[in-house]
């Protein structure tokens, strides 16, 4: 990091840079800062990457019945077993909770 005051100023202007939309003057400061400033040139790179990445498009189907099947899951997890049915038969529903 040379300047933090510079390098805050070129990172608030980082995406718009990337983007191509800043003016002149910011264009050639942004260019003069990243060739000697390596943090900031790293930066550049991760958020070119970012701006790059596709965002994924969640598939409807997938997502259908996931709160059924959450839900069903659920409650077959939660059935009572074995013993709690004998528990209940014996002792009227009042177990140990």
């Amino acid at each position: 990091m040379t300047n933090p005051e510079k390098c805050a100023t070129v990172g608030e202007l980082i995406p718009e840079f990337l983007a191509g939309r800043v003016s002149e003057a910011d264009d050639k400061m942004v260019r003069g800062h990243l060739e000697s400033c390596v943090d900031c040139r790293n930066r550049a790179n991760a958020v070119s990457l970012l701006q790059q990445t596709p965002i994924p498009v969640p598939d409807p189907g997938r997502w259908d019945s996931f709160v059924e099947g959450v839900v069903g899951a659920t409650e077959e997890r939660h059935q009572p077993g074995p013993w709690r049915r004998v528990w209940n038969k014996l002792f009227g529903g009042r177990g140990p909770h």
